[in-house]
C-alpha cells in the first residue's frame, strides 16, 4: 500500500514538473493576406466541399481581393452549393460590382433554390426591400421577382 502511494506521489510530481516547464506558444498575429490566398487556392481546387468552405471563410472576412473568383464561382459553377456559397459571400463582402452579380441572378437564374437565397441574402445584407419574400420557410425562401421597394411580408 505504501509503495503504492510513493509511485503515485513520484508519478504526480514528474507530471507536474513536465506541465510546468516552458509557456506555451504565443498565438500568431492574424495575417490577413496569408489567409485570403490560402482561401483562393481552396477556391479554385477541384474539390466542392472545400471550394464551398473557402467561398463562406472569404466573405467571413470580408475580402475584396475575392470578387472576381467569387463571381466567377456564381457563374460557372456545376455545384448549386458553390454557387449558393459564392452568393452569400459576395453579399456579405459588399463590393457593387459582386451585389450587383447577386441581384441579376435573381432574374435571370434558371435554378429557382439559387434565385430564392441570392434574394433572401441581398434583402438581409444588401438592401432590404428589393425583393418581396412570400411565406418564406426555415431552409429555402420562396421569392416574388418584384423591383419595386416592398416590406418584406411576416
Amino acid at each position: 500500500m505504501k509503495r503504492t502511494l510513493v509511485v503515485t506521489l513520484i508519478l504526480a510530481a514528474l507530471a507536474a514538473a513536465a506541465l510546468a516547464g516552458e509557456p506555451a506558444e504565443k498565438a500568431k498575429p492574424f495575417d490577413k493576406a496569408k489567409v485570403e490566398a490560402n482561401l483562393l487556392l481552396g477556391l479554385a481546387s477541384d474539390n466542392t466541399g472545400l471550394q464551398r468552405s473557402c467561398a463562406l471563410m472569404l466573405g467571413q472576412i470580408k475580402s475584396d481581393r475575392a470578387v472576381i473568383a467569387l463571381m466567377h464561382k456564381l457563374r460557372s459553377s456545376d455545384d448549386e452549393c458553390v454557387r449558393i456559397a459564392s452568393a452569400w459571400a459576395l453579399s456579405r463582402i459588399g463590393n457593387p460590382f459582386g451585389t450587383y452579380l447577386v441581384k441579376m441572378t435573381v432574374n435571370f437564374e434558371e435554378s429557382g433554390k439559387l434565385r430564392a437565397h441570392c434574394a433572401w441574402y441581398y434583402n438581409t445584407m444588401v438592401k432590404a426591400g428589393t425583393f418581396v419574400i412570400h411565406d418564406a420557410p426555415a431552409v429555402v425562401p420562396t421569392v416574388a421577382l418584384n423591383w419595386s421597394p416592398a416590406p418584406i411580408a411576416d
